[in-house]
């Protein structure tokens, strides 16, 4: 497969990231807890649903990644599933190739958004747009590390992820 030491630092960035999303969501809970409770005790956190909307930016992106990790985003394959093996082969395999040519578009096009917001200073904090947007290029960045390993699983045969992904439906 891959050598040891991209393995390592592949768990490692896994990790990272999974800790990231964890921590953002209690930081979230607990902004808006405070921006709640000063709301009703008269004393308002003005800046709590401007922190928590930059942050639920980043956590969500982050967790489109986790699931994309997991093979969890939502598909239709009825009707792939009636190709041949080679044909279904060959079709994924164009499919995940797709989504990293877009993914490398929209790291590119984010990292202008970013350079962009940049001078749009969010209004309560005073602090750049830029920090929120970042989440999109940070978080495409992300799923193509996260692409490529499932191209080079496919390629190898394996299931796209180690992780069996749950079904929704």
């Amino acid at each position: 497969m891959l050598p040891a030491f991209v393995n390592q630092a592949l768990v490692l960035l896994r990790r990272a990231e999974m800790a990231a999303a964890v921590a953002l969501l209690g930081v979230i809970v607990a902004v808006v807890l405070a921006g709640t409770v000063g709301r009703y005790t008269g004393h308002p956190v003005v800046w709590s649903d401007e922190v928590a909307q930059a942050l639920f930016v980043w956590l969500a992106m982050l967790a489109a990644d986790l699931t994309l990790q997991r093979a969890g985003h939502f598909r239709i394959d009825f009707l792939v599933r009636l190709l041949p093996r080679t044909a279904w082969f060959l079709l994924d395999l164009a499919i995940k190739l797709t989504i990293a040519v877009l993914l490398v578009a929209l790291v590119y096009y984010g990292s202008l958004l970013v350079r962009l917001s940049d001078f749009r200073p969010l209004p309560m904090t005073g602090v750049p747009s830029s920090w929120a947007v970042a989440a999109l290029p940070v978080a495409y960045a992300l799923m193509i590390v996260t692409v490529v390993e499932q191209i080079l699983r496919h390629l190898r045969g394996l299931p796209d992820s180690d992780a069996e992904a749950r079904d929704v439906m």
